[in-house]
């Protein structure tokens, strides 16, 4: 069984949102840790610039130049050196000033520590270079500064990840909705072609048993359209069924042994009436030898027949179709060419999708589904093979099919 498409984008979404929603989470980390190295130079700044404000003295540093140096910044603890006593008023003021004009919005708690025991704290009396001590500043509600500092980051990024998170909740609920849609209208389609192929079955039946009993030639004018358009739209019929099987995991692929060159001439042979009432010239050029690979014959056959009657329909008043057949190591290349009404840029990019039929020249007054090119492609593909199509307008098309051996 072939995991559905709609399975792997919501996949490839989740994925996606997970990978953003963690990227986002980074983003944050990574900023309040940069907030966070700005807060602590700043608080080293102002306790150097505080030191500045009240003009101490000592000898190493210069008899008017303050002296400030940083034991362990990351817990606020810095040197002081003074020839001159230092009060605690003096102190509470110049930090003050300093956090003030730093625009450091935090409260603290200043002490003396001992050189000699920085776990050992002091009263703050007067310092004279005599005493071994150090400056401390411990500030308090720090994380809700940084959280204050990051508050628009965080709720711009709070109400983008929620309107993501509604918009990919909405857009998989909305795919999981159009694809139960499409399954049912796809469900309902295929049983209409079941109910429309048993009474096509019986009208072909009935003319026939008509046609015996009142004594009328087979080829009697009515006889011969109810036939004929019977015939045509049971072909129709089959081809939704037939796609619907494969692509359903109904149907597996009866592989054997089947030589390309030899059916393409049996497709051939067996759509002799239609060529010669287009009185198209078909030529087959098979350019390898007996070549054979594992393939399914029924499938493959009705591959090749609906490119060759796409070629008679769409070819104009005089077809000429050229097939030819070459193999290497690799597979077998097959080519399908005609003179048609050929396929614009813009369309070649959806003629082997379901129940697209291409709008230009006289393509639209031909009958069908749209189905032809998508069943092809499907059974091409079911071969591990490819196909690609080839056109320009009014020069006609050449459609490469490449089935691996």
């Amino acid at each position: 069984m072939q995991i559905p498409k709609t399975t792997y984008v919501i996949a490839a979404s989740t994925l996606a949102l997970i990978a953003l929603v963690s990227f986002q989470v980074k983003w944050l980390i990574d900023s309040q840790k940069l907030i966070e190295e700005q807060l602590n130079q700043k608080l080293q700044m102002a306790l150097c610039s505080a030191v500045d404000n009240m003009q101490v003295r000592d000898a190493s540093c210069g008899m008017t130049g303050p002296c400030c140096t940083s034991q362990d910044p990351s817990r606020g603890i810095f040197q002081l050196k003074t020839l001159e006593p230092v009060s605690q008023e003096r102190i509470d003021s110049a930090v003050s000033a300093a956090f003030e004009f730093y625009d450091i919005e935090l409260d603290y708690d200043i002490s003396i520590l001992d050189t000699q025991d920085p776990t050992k704290g002091c009263s703050l009396t007067p310092l004279m270079t005599s005493d071994n001590h150090l400056l401390s500043l411990k500030t308090h509600n720090k994380r809700s500064y940084i959280l204050g500092k990051m508050k628009f980051m965080l709720l711009s990024s709070i109400c983008i990840l929620i309107f993501l998170t509604a918009v990919f909740v909405f857009a998989n609920y909305s795919l999981l909705r159009q694809k139960q849609v499409n399954q049912i209208n796809k469900d309902f389609f295929n049983n209409m072609a079941h109910e429309f192929r048993t009474p096509l079955t019986n009208i072909s039946l009935a003319s026939r048993l008509i046609a015996r009993q009142q004594g009328l030639p087979p080829d009697h004018k009515y006889l011969k359209v109810i036939g004929s358009e019977s015939h045509k739209l049971t072909e129709q019929i089959d081809r939704v069924l037939q796609l619907a099987k494969v692509e359903n995991g109904e149907y597996q692929l009866e592989k054997q042994m089947v030589r390309p060159a030899h059916l393409i001439q049996q497709v051939i042979d067996g759509m002799d009436i239609q060529i010669r009432e287009k009185n198209a010239e078909v030529y087959f050029r098979n350019l390898s030898d007996d070549f054979s690979l594992e393939a399914d014959k029924f499938h493959l056959g009705n591959a090749f027949r609906n490119l060759l009657d796409n070629a008679l329909k769409y070819a104009g008043d005089r077809p000429k179709i050229d097939i030819s057949l070459q193999t290497n190591d690799k597979g077998v290349l097959i080519h399908f060419q005609d003179n048609g009404v050929g396929i614009c840029p813009k369309d070649q990019s959806c003629i082997f999708d379901k129940y697209q039929r291409v709008q230009t020249g006289n393509v639209h007054n031909q009958k069908g589904f749209g189905l032809g090119l998508a069943y092809v492609k499907l059974i091409i593909e079911r071969h591990k093979g490819f196909i690609k199509v080839f056109s320009d307008l009014n020069k006609g098309t050449r459609f490469d099919l490449f089935l691996p051996a």
